[in-house]
């Protein structure tokens, strides 16, 4: 459900963890359809995120009387969380959660932080480029995800 007002963007700190989300609905990584592009950002001013994952030894959830499945636990539930934190945090950015499919750390960040994205990205190219190959073959070797 859209929610005027509201943006958000979702990232990995990893083309492995970015993989694993944008393509675990099927467990293909399709480099052709849609014209997937790998990008990677640096942000132009530090991030406030809040670390709602334990990744980081952060405390937060079980401080505020939940656990650590939060970013685990199904979409309406950690989107309520999310929305939650928005209303009751303006000086956030976003959040670091845990990947649900890699594992890995991730990052959701709200249209509070327009300001810190770059103009141009740091790395953009289509997932089709030969230069990836390497990298789509091992994520997906780790993941058990196929390739077409």
């Amino acid at each position: 459900m859209a929610r005027p007002g509201y943006g958000i963007w979702y990232g990995a700190v990893s083309p492995r963890g970015g993989l694993a989300e944008a393509f675990q609905s099927a467990r293909v990584i399709d480099r052709h359809r849609g014209d997937p592009y790998l990008t990677g950002l640096r942000f132009t001013r530090p991030l406030r995120l809040l670390d709602v994952s334990g990744i980081g030894e952060g405390a937060w959830v079980t401080r505020v009387g939940g656990n650590h499945a939060l970013d685990s636990a199904a979409h309406g539930r950690t989107q309520h969380w999310a929305r939650t934190i928005h209303r009751a945090h303006d000086d956030l950015d976003g959040i670091v959660y845990r990947g649900r499919f890699a594992g890995g750390v991730c990052i959701a960040i709200t249209e509070r932080a327009a300001d810190a994205f770059p103009a141009l990205p740091a790395l953009s190219l289509p997932l089709s480029h030969p230069g990836l190959s390497g990298p789509i073959d091992s994520a997906a070797y780790q993941l058990g995800y196929t390739i077409t």
